[in-house]
């Protein structure tokens, strides 16, 4: 399919249909997903989907509309559908496409040709290998949660009435294992995984198994313990689900509604000096990187929080319309069938100064959190509560693993009271952060 094609004619015949404002997103994509359980095959699905969303504006009412068929026919009718949607739609004067036309993009080298080629016997094999390495490592690992691996070819096109004609090409692969150690009540899971853009740079499989194996062997025995003020370190695979719920508070629409309890921390100290976050998903051949956002605009790296302060909120074009607020807006989009919204892309809180055993330095009793049963901080209020797992720390070492515990707080509080950061951030995702000590 020409996407650049399809998408630009699309576009004109919506403004030639009525609209004054109009913007086209095509996908074609293509997904493998296998999950094999005690070497044997649970599920395996191969998919392709493809289809078109339009939205557009009409005195600044909305229309929007989505088809997977691209033929000529069905495209002609799914614009005539969208401009009777808007015509009848109420019109809000902060609707509209985003005030930015066309710019220079980075190419980030996100497509891996060779994908395609590996076989899918090849992919099961990994899947099988992955899972039996995990299974062997101890023998007190007594079950499988799986072996799996998976990977995505998409390409996607971003068109509007005010020039963009972007088209982007893409690849995402990954494999893991999850295994079970113990058993009766002292049963613990875990489990690890490696995803990249490119095939060859994955983990080795060995790798990734072993890691698994260790992370449910070492949960043996845990118990909870008595309450406590302590400090906490969130270990840095732990601390992403720690500040996805500080995102989701600085969501600019929950900023003018006044339901986010950091309404009016902007410019202001949210947290101790030693934190710095930026959204920047500029790296090439990054897994959480792209050239351009949700509305088109060109991607670069944005600082969130600056040594403790705050220094934005997430905007996408019509929500800082609404606010009346100029910012460099960032906004996601989740396939042809939504239209953006707000949202950080990749989010890299920086490193600190300290190497990792340094957090445990002086600590005569403390907690270890390795893993988060929830994000924890309540967006309205700031209160913080969540379950959590890991280990109890003495005289700065590991004494015994710990489960069944509550952490509870204000994030605030949290925030202000991080008094180490390390310096062992493990770039993986969409969320990356180091581990860091709470006081």
């Amino acid at each position: 399919m020409d996407f650049k094609k399809i998408g630009e004619d699309v576009i004109k015949k919506a403004i030639k249909a009525g609209a004054e404002e109009a913007e086209a997103v095509i996908e074609n994509v293509k997904e493998f997903d296998v999950n094999v359980r005690k070497g044997e095959v649970e599920t395996l699905q191969k998919s392709v989907s493809k289809g078109l969303g339009l939205r557009l504006f009409i005195n600044k009412q909305l229309g929007f509309s989505y088809t997977s068929d691209l033929s000529p026919e069905s495209l002609e009718e799914t614009i005539k559908k969208t401009v009777e949607l808007a015509k009848i739609t109420e019109g809000k004067p902060w609707q509209g496409l985003p005030d930015f036309g066309p710019q220079p993009l980075r190419d980030l080298n996100l497509y891996d040709p060779d994908i395609a080629a590996v076989p899918d016997e090849k992919k099961i094999a990994i899947a099988r290998e992955v899972e039996r390495i995990a299974m062997a490592q101890d023998k007190r690992i007594t079950n499988s949660g799986g072996g799996s691996f998976s990977n995505t070819e998409r390409e996607a096109g971003l068109f509007n009435s005010k020039g963009i004609s972007y088209v982007l090409k893409e690849t995402s692969c990954g494999f893991g294992a999850r295994v079970i150690a113990g058993e009766g009540d002292n049963m613990q899971s875990g489990g690890w995984s490696s995803n990249k853009r490119f095939y060859k740079e994955l983990s080795p499989v060995e790798e990734v198994a072993k890691e698994a194996a260790e992370r449910a062997v070492s949960m043996l025995g845990a118990k909870p313990v008595e309450t406590a003020r302590v400090p906490v370190v969130f270990d840095r695979y732990a601390a992403p689900y720690f500040w996805m719920g500080i995102l989701y508070a600085l969501n600019g629409d929950s900023v003018f509604r006044k339901t986010t309890f950091m309404t009016d921390m902007l410019d202001k100290a949210i947290s101790s000096p030693l934190v710095t976050v930026h959204d920047d998903p500029t790296a090439p051949r990054f897994i959480a990187s792209t050239p351009f956002d949700g509305e088109g605009n060109a991607t670069k790296k944005c600082t969130i929080i600056d040594e403790g302060v705050l220094k934005t909120f997430y905007y996408d074009s019509q929500t800082a319309r609404k606010a009346g607020v100029k910012v460099h807006t960032m906004a996601r989009r989740y396939g042809y069938k939504s239209g953006p919204s707000a949202g950080s892309l990749c989010i890299i809180v920086e490193n600190g100064k300290d190497d990792p055993a340094e957090l445990f330095k002086g600590m005569k009793e403390g907690l270890l959190v390795t893993g988060m049963r929830s994000l924890g901080t309540d967006v309205t209020t700031g209160a913080f509560s969540t379950g959590c797992s890991g280990f109890w720390i003495k005289d700065g070492a590991k004494a015994f693993p710990v489960d069944g515990v509550t952490l509870g707080g204000t994030t605030l509080e949290i925030l202000k009271a991080i008094d180490k950061v390390a310096n062992d951030i493990d770039l993986r995702g969409g969320l990356n952060s180091p581990s860091f000590r709470v006081a």
